[in-house]
């Protein structure tokens, strides 16, 4: 069966799991979560999301979460199930009902937890060697005190209208600092390779989401002797770049071809040789993880 979810560890059908109109995540987007692939049925990085998903859970104070090794059974027991592997899993905690179903409560726990399937058409292979077009989002004030930026929370109506709204040839647009600086796209971490051969990506002292793709690639550049500073480039700075590229769990490393700036655009080699080299090494780290089994 396809239709078929983990819910609070049960496998039921996805129309029969339900949630409360009183739990936060409904209500104010206070859920958290992670997206991983899936690569011939087995989770791919499973241990590294939940390393992520349960420091959020820490970090933003949910109650009576499930075990590591909860999440991680329910995980292989949905892709045991599934007629059909998908594409994606997206595990979701939420807080629970609110106590006495007032919203000037707190809740009462414990927290509600699922595994979703998520069908998805993989990219073209050709993206990956043409690279996309990105476009320039909305000023953000970033910082870390700010959890809807350092978090995967179930508030993204934000990046969810963005993308909603972007120009059919666009593939992302790239979140800015209120100094102008690029940080990140609605749904990846951002890359750029400077002229000088080193790669330049945001710290996460800025505030950004540490991707779990991102990790990775940061320790393939430590491993392989590619050096790496801190910061990024403004739309005025961007010539220093040759190339940049994008990362998340499901488009793994996406090389960007142009930058469109309003009325200009500004060109990025999709061919650049540390691209060819970073999917190398990642591929190769995924099928290292994916060897383990992680069970």
């Amino acid at each position: 069966m396809d239709n078929l979810i983990l819910y609070n560890g049960q496998l039921v059908p996805a129309g029969d799991a339900k949630i409360s109109v009183f739990d936060p995540g409904f209500l104010y987007g206070e859920s958290i979560f992670t997206t991983l692939a899936v690569r011939n049925r087995l989770p791919c990085f499973l241990s590294r999301h939940l390393d992520r998903l349960l420091e959020t859970a820490r970090q933003t104070e949910l109650c009576e979460v499930p075990s590591r090794t909860a999440l991680s059974d329910g995980v292989f027991r949905l892709l045991d199930s599934l007629g059909t592997p998908p594409a994606l899993l997206r595990i979701t905690l939420s807080p629970g009902p609110l106590m006495n179903f007032r919203l000037d409560s707190p809740t009462s726990g414990p927290s509600i937890w699922m595994v979703l399937p998520v069908y998805r058409t993989p990219l073209p292979p050709s993206l990956y060697r043409s690279g996309v077009v990105v476009g320039i989002g909305p000023v953000q004030s970033f910082g870390t005190t700010d959890p809807r930026f350092t978090h995967k929370t179930g508030n993204l109506f934000l990046s969810r209208w963005i993308r909603h709204h972007l120009p059919k040839d666009q593939f992302d647009a790239l979140f800015r600092t209120p100094r102008g600086f690029f940080v990140e796209g609605t749904v990846s971490n951002l890359f750029w390779i400077l002229k000088t051969g080193e790669i330049l990506t945001p710290p996460e002292t800025w505030g950004i989401l540490p991707g779990v793709v991102r990790g990775v690639l940061l320790e393939v550049a430590h491993e392989i002797g590619i050096p790496v500073r801190w910061g990024s480039l403004t739309q005025r700075s961007v010539h220093q770049a040759r190339g940049v590229f994008l990362t998340n769990s499901y488009i793994g490393l996406l090389p960007v071809r142009t930058l469109q700036t309003g009325r200009d655009a500004v060109a990025f080699d999709p061919l650049d040789p540390l691209l060819s080299r970073f999917s190398t090494e990642l591929e190769h780290r995924l099928m290292q993880d994916l060897s383990h089994g992680n069970r």
